[in-house]
């Protein structure tokens, strides 16, 4: 089973109303897959910690569940080895939309569910 998680706020996507801000996905046994936002300068953990840290930022799963920075931040990281090495690959290869960052981190910057 996986879950999805969305920001809202003044930004981009982060109509209220909307969809949200795609994060990222977990599923049970892989690491934690990042959604990319290059437009928004958001490429890294760090930046995405830096982001979801704004006072107007709202975080929310799929499921309508409000989630605090700390936990998000948390569920971001605990799908990862000692060092930031990634329990599982969710992809084998990187191409032109998906890369792993020096920390062992996935990320995409094509949209998924």
């Amino acid at each position: 089973m996986s879950t999805n998680y969305y920001a809202f706020g003044p930004f981009p996507g982060g109509d209220p109303d909307g969809e949200g801000l795609h994060i990222g996905q977990t599923a049970a046994g892989w690491r934690f897959l990042f959604r990319a936002h290059n437009s928004l300068g958001i490429t890294t953990l760090p930046d995405w910690e830096h982001f979801l840290r704004a006072p107007d930022v709202t975080i929310r799963n799929e499921y309508g569940r409000d989630v605090t920075v700390d936990e998000m931040v948390e569920t971001m990281k605990e799908s990862t080895g000692q060092d930031g090495f990634p329990l599982r690959r969710r992809f084998r290869n990187d191409d032109e939309h998906r890369y792993i960052t020096s920390g062992g981190h996935a990320f995409d910057r094509r949209e998924f569910f």
